[in-house]
């Protein structure tokens, strides 16, 4: 049997570069996946995966800052595979510049992209996985969420609060045997990184199907004793 065969995930952004491995993974595992997306353009990325494995796998447009989106997605997850085991919140944003120079704007955009994201999208599936009395959620944090850098205070302040909530759930639902873990990818190989650093080492950087491995196990009982976890995954970098 495989590892995750049975259980149903939802993974926020499922159809971006960490969010396509992850949904790759997770149904060569044996999973049922619903990613959220938000143009068409982005499903066009995903045919490969909806031709391959069929009724396994299902999209929900969703804006996963608010709360009608992020709540009419999980319904949508519960009605078509009638549980939900697994939330893998990959939505996030990333800024660079000075605290000097970051706006208003810029600052609320990185908290609500990787905080509130992650904030909405794990209240909605708790109730879920407390009825199921078994669940597992997966955040994906970054290394300026563990030590301030230079330009990186709002992204890193937003990555720390993403950090703080992955510990408290853990805490707060032991009890219902749901597990809470967060990701640290080092820098991932993805077309955006390359376009964006086209001078960089892209042999120093983490394939995205070895973070997307790391979730898999994550999500699965042979984790059911790793909760509140923070795991680097940070390649050769």
């Amino acid at each position: 049997m495989k590892r995750l065969e049975g259980k149903a995930a939802i993974i926020t952004g499922g159809t971006g570069g960490l969010g396509k491995a992850v949904m790759a993974e997770l149904l060569s595992q044996g999973a049922y996946v619903l990613s959220t997306y938000q143009s068409e353009r982005e499903l066009d990325e995903c045919r490969d995966l909806a031709d391959e494995y069929g009724e396994k796998v299902a999209f929900g447009t969703a804006d996963v800052t608010k709360a009608s989106d992020v709540t009419e997605a999980v319904r949508q997850a519960f009605e078509k595979f009638s549980r939900i085991d697994i939330l893998v919140n990959v939505v996030g944003g990333f800024t660079q510049s000075p605290l000097a120079e970051t706006d208003e704007d810029t600052w609320d955009r990185m908290m609500q992209m990787n905080l509130k994201s992650a904030f909405l999208c794990s209240k909605s599936v708790i109730p879920h996985m407390m009825n199921q009395g078994r669940g597992s959620i997966v955040n994906i944090a970054s290394r300026p969420a563990l030590k301030g850098s230079p330009g990186l205070s709002a992204y890193g302040a937003s990555k720390a609060g993403v950090l703080n909530i992955t510990q408290s759930l853990a805490e707060e639902l032991k009890e219902h045997n749901i597990n809470v873990n967060a990701i640290i990818p080092g820098t991932m190989d993805t077309p955006g990184n390359r376009k964006s650093m086209p001078g960089a080492d892209f042999t120093k950087w983490v394939p995205p199907r070895d973070v997307a491995r790391v979730i898999a196990f994550l999500s699965s009982d042979d984790a059911r004793a790793v909760s509140g976890a923070a795991i680097p995954v940070y390649g050769k970098s």
